[in-house]
């Protein structure tokens, strides 16, 4: 190899070359592409820059394509029947808390009211084995 091309490729891989000078590498090794393993690094680099995608890339989020519109238009009218069919049936629900006959309403209040009652009565017994420790407690501090 001559000492101006070593030189040149002494700057290429320091990262030091302009692109003249990277032109001008190419350009010798497109012309000597049987020299040394440059010769071939060069070369696919050319051929590299041939090569051209088939398809561009496009970022998945910038454009919607019609599908993705259909789907998001499909789930938005499926949304809707199910919110509306719940209300429907809401609707058509009677409310069963409600009682209009009166003597049924104060079996129900009766009902309810014992069962308070009795929680408040197992309270009671709590209470007093509570009194009972609270006592003791007493006398052994004195």
């Amino acid at each position: 190899m001559e000492s101006p091309i070593k030189k040149l490729l002494e700057k290429y891989w320091a990262g030091e070359t302009s692109v003249s000078e990277e032109r001008e590498l190419k350009d010798f090794f497109k012309k000597n592409p049987s020299l040394a393993g440059e010769g071939l690094y060069f070369s696919s680099l050319s051929k590299q820059k041939e090569f051209s995608a088939e398809k561009a890339f496009q970022h998945p989020g910038k454009t919607m394509g019609r599908s993705n519109w259909y789907s998001a238009a499909a789930a938005a009218v499926m949304l809707g029947i199910v919110v509306s069919s719940f209300f429907i049936t809401q609707q058509q629900k009677p409310n069963q808390f409600v009682i209009d006959d009166p003597k049924e309403a104060y079996e129900v209040t009766r009902k309810a009211l014992s069962m308070v009652s009795e929680g408040l009565n197992q309270g009671k017994t709590y209470t007093l084995e509570i009194e009972k420790f609270n006592k003791t407690q007493q006398i052994l501090k004195k």
